[in-house]
């Protein structure tokens, strides 16, 4: 039989994942862009990120070069309004970024493709 000292070393559910913020989302107004992309996957993306470093998150969803911007954006022909975010984060290591381009957190994956729309979404390649 145990004590109550080793009962409580005893954890029934794992800690929830630490949620990464964009330190410079107040700084790129890009970053308050109402609208999303285009659904680019249905899963998030892990990507190995340096602290520090500022990169380009494609919202648009048609970029070539996933998660991250390539320019795209720019095709006049293309018509597209959406413009990358800016965004740097405050530890090197790996991150899920959004691929859906659904997330409220940008450009950090939240789940959003587990929703039933981007889940039902036919993605166009």
């Amino acid at each position: 039989m145990c004590d109550r000292g080793e009962l409580a070393n005893y954890v029934t559910k794992a800690p929830k994942p630490e949620i990464p913020k964009n330190p410079l989302a107040d700084v790129y107004s890009a970053a308050g862009q109402k609208s999303n992309g285009i659904v680019y996957d249905k899963k998030p993306f892990r990507v190995a990120l340096q602290e520090g470093k500022t990169y380009h998150w494609c919202l648009c969803g048609r970029s070539k070069s996933q998660p991250l911007c390539d320019g795209t954006h720019k095709d006049v022909y293309l018509k597209i309004t959406q413009r990358p975010i800016r965004f740097t984060v405050e530890k090197t290591k790996d991150y899920w970024l959004c691929n859906c381009k659904q997330t409220k957190n940008r450009p950090f994956c939240d789940g959003a493709h587990k929703s039933k729309e981007v889940q039902e979404t036919h993605i166009k390649v």
